[in-house]
């Protein structure tokens, strides 16, 4: 086997019920078989040339955060595997890395220049601030993900984002059912995703080959799980199952979006192997991405059980109906409010709003486009694979000829090399891109589609049963829940050589400094990269007698 070069590209996402940081279930679209038109991935925004006779007039992203840590307990973890996985030093359960910062923020300064060269920013911050919304779903990796993209959208500005605060339950525009807002036919759920797989026997023989991947990575040849009754077992030989949740022990709501179906063994499965792509786009040693035991190949072959996850809890037709109709709502009336030029309830912004950054987690994004049925493949990701950062992208432009409206709709995302290394983008080195079919809107030789048409597709495919009254939207206001400004303690550990100091999530944004020459003198000095993380782990140097830390809020 050879092990994996800091080269190529992939990535998964899951969670299981209880042990997830964010108390929903991740989870990624999945494709048995894609009816769709593929065109080779473009290396622009948009496929037409520069002066194609349309005007941008919005963009919306609707993206994933960034990579994260894992999402799982250590304690569960160490459950499902024969050797411990390695962490991710400093960074809180399911918090974005430092890593996905910067690439998030990689990400943004590529659609400043895309955008800038449109004419949708001007380059002037107050400008493009003004022209500009942000909103991040109720996770700390959304909110720094859409602040990072957005450091990078408009250089050197402080980004609003909008949000709610974790206190509320729910944010009714990504979870509509554990907002209230919406009601699921757990029973006509389960029903449709029966009469599509069949049973959970049906999809263990058809994922055979990856599951037999996924537990020869957790227990190699020559050792095996000790028992549940041990400590040890392997998740991959838990059977899958279609069948309804335990409704919330809180109901009503009964159910969180994403959390309708019961999946059994995939969701362990898809759990324990989580933490592998996101090792890998956060630039781990090689030999610390699934302990070394995956080509790129194989590492991008087991996100299929990721992406059938997605597809079974958020694509089929009733599931994404139910769940995104709010999203999508939001999406086109944020349009309309746009080609009417009057403020509307339920849209996202103003209508001087030209640039939408939507970030929430790949369930959503799944969801949406399993409510659009698009479907897309970029270099190195397996189909409809949601990568970290990743974004669908609807594109309102005005036809000049006509004085008509058209949207193109992309999906947009770092490759796992851009991720891993974070390689600069720009219009001559962008992200992976491709142009979408819409059904019942694209056509055999144009993938746009006219406005009307998608309004109707829309319409169409909404629920207004499952969306909120617009008049009763109240949109979240800025704020920056995740970093107190209250003063605090440091905690410290010390293990052989090593000097392990610590302080509270919530004081991410905080920076460690240092000193040597005692309180009453001398200089203090920042440790680098301190302020993206709580946890920072340095060796003891025998030769200081003495060294002193505290905590600067930035």
């Amino acid at each position: 086997m050879n092990p994996i070069t800091p080269d190529p590209e992939l990535q998964p996402l899951t969670l299981r019920r209880k042990v997830v940081a964010g108390g929903f279930l991740k989870a990624i679209l999945a494709v048995l078989s894609l009816a769709v038109v593929m065109e080779s991935p473009v290396l622009a925004q948009t496929t037409n040339a520069a002066d194609d006779g349309t005007i941008l007039k919005q963009i919306i992203i609707f993206g994933r955060h960034s990579i994260r840590s894992s999402v799982t307990e250590s304690n569960t973890l160490l459950q499902d595997a024969v050797d411990t996985y390695p962490t991710f030093v400093g960074v809180p359960l399911g918090y974005l890395t430092p890593h996905g910062r910067l690439a998030a923020g990689l990400l943004g300064s590529y659609f400043h220049e895309y955008l800038v060269q449109q004419g949708v920013l001007s380059g002037d911050t107050n400008t493009d601030l003004a022209r500009s919304y942000f909103r991040a779903n109720i996770i700390q990796r959304s909110y720094i993900t859409a602040a990072q993209f957005g450091a990078g959208l408009i250089p050197g500005a402080s980004i609003p984002v909008h949000t709610y605060n974790p206190t509320n339950l729910a944010d009714p525009v990504f979870d509509p059912l554990l907002a209230g807002v919406a009601t699921v036919d757990a029973a006509r759920a389960v029903t449709e995703i029966q009469g599509i797989y069949g049973s959970g026997s049906n999809l263990m023989s058809a994922y055979s080959g990856e599951l037999s991947l996924i537990s020869k990575v957790l227990y190699p040849p020559g050792t095996q799980p000790t028992g549940t009754n041990q400590g040890s077992e392997d998740p991959t030989t838990n059977l899958f199952t279609l069948v309804t949740n335990t409704p919330l022990a809180s109901a009503p709501p009964p159910y969180a979006t994403g959390e309708v179906i019961n999946m059994g063994g995939l969701d362990a499965t898809v759990s324990a192997a989580d933490p592998f792509v996101m090792q890998y786009a956060d630039g781990f040693a090689t030999n610390d991405v699934a302990w070394g035991r995956l080509t790129l190949d194989t590492l991008s072959q087991q996100t299929r059980l990721v992406t059938l996850q997605f597809d079974i809890c958020m694509r089929q037709p009733y599931l994404a109906r139910v769940q995104s109709s709010s999203a999508a709502s939001h999406i086109l009336r944020s349009m309309l409010q746009v080609t009417g030029g009057v403020p509307l309830d339920g849209a996202l912004g103003t209508p001087e709003s030209q640039v939408l950054v939507i970030v929430s987690s790949d369930g959503f994004v799944a969801g949406l486009a399993g409510l659009l049925n698009v479907h897309w493949l970029l270099p190195g990701y397996q189909p409809d694979f949601c990568a970290p950062g990743g974004a669908l992208v609807f594109e309102l432009r005005l036809v000049t000829a006509t004085g008509q409206y058209l949207v193109r709709v992309f999906y947009t995302a770092q490759t796992f090399d851009q991720l891993r290394h974070l390689i600069p983008l720009n219009l001559g080195a962008p992200p992976a891109t491709q142009q979408l079919l819409v059904p019942g809107g694209s056509s055999a030789t144009n993938l746009d589609v006219d406005f009307t048409t998608f309004t109707n597709l829309m319409n169409a495919a909404i629920g207004l049963e499952y969306v909120q009254p617009f008049t009763n939207d109240v949109p979240p206001g800025v704020l920056d829940p995740y970093t107190a400004d209250n003063p605090t303690n440091i905690t410290v550990g010390a293990s052989s050589n090593t000097l392990t100091i610590s302080w509270p999530a919530d004081h991410i944004g905080w920076t460690l400094q240092a000193q040597t020459n005692g309180l009453s003198s001398g200089q203090w000095f920042d440790l680098p990269g301190s302020g993206v993380v709580n946890a920072v782990v340095t060796t003891l140097d025998q030769g200081i007698p003495s060294v002193f830390y505290r905590l600067r809020e930035q």
